[in-house]
């Protein structure tokens, strides 16, 4: 008997493989999340332009967008990056914050002094966190996921919801 049991708890190098897998997916889009926010905190300011990178490669009957954001450090130093906010945010950013639409293309921009390849675009009331908020939902589901077919997850979830039913309020 203690044989089988032994044997049904024992785990495989594949699950610790797809439990790595799915700390890792969490901690990423943790490192995003926590490096947004380190830019808002300390990171420099800029004005950027806003263009489309993909005007030549779409197919016929598609409108292809990908978004490149130019804009100079306080150093003089041109720096272009590509910004991993949706774009269905950059078309309610003027809107929200009072702008003309004429003005489209230049968003502000935080960046590390040292490093300012390392960028983001910051939008009104902070829109470009629903990108962040949605990156950790996936990181933490990859993570469950990940939990869940391995046979770290056997174990059934309970929960325990007695303590409702007695009237505690």
């Amino acid at each position: 008997m203690e044989n089988v049991e032994s044997s049904e708890n024992k785990k495989s190098p594949k699950d610790y493989a797809m439990i790595a897998f799915g700390i890792l997916a969490f901690v990423i889009s943790c490192a995003f999340f926590a490096g947004s926010i380190a830019l808002d905190v300390v990171g420099e300011k800029a004005i950027g332009d806003l263009s489309n990178a993909a005007w030549g490669d779409c197919p016929a009957g598609t409108t292809c967008w990908t978004g490149r954001m130019d804009f100079t450090t306080k150093d003089g130093e041109q720096v272009t990056f590509y910004p991993m906010t949706n774009p269905f945010f950059f078309d309610f950013d003027p809107w929200l914050s009072g702008r003309s639409y004429e003005e489209y293309g230049d968003y502000q921009v935080r960046y590390f002094e040292q490093y300012p390849q390392i960028a983001k675009v910051k939008l009104a009331y902070f829109l470009e966190y629903g990108n962040m908020f949605c990156g950790l939902g996936i990181g933490t589901f990859v993570l469950f996921l990940t939990y869940v077919f391995s046979s770290f997850g056997r174990k059934p979830i309970v929960l325990d919801l007695r303590h409702l039913r007695k009237g505690n309020k």
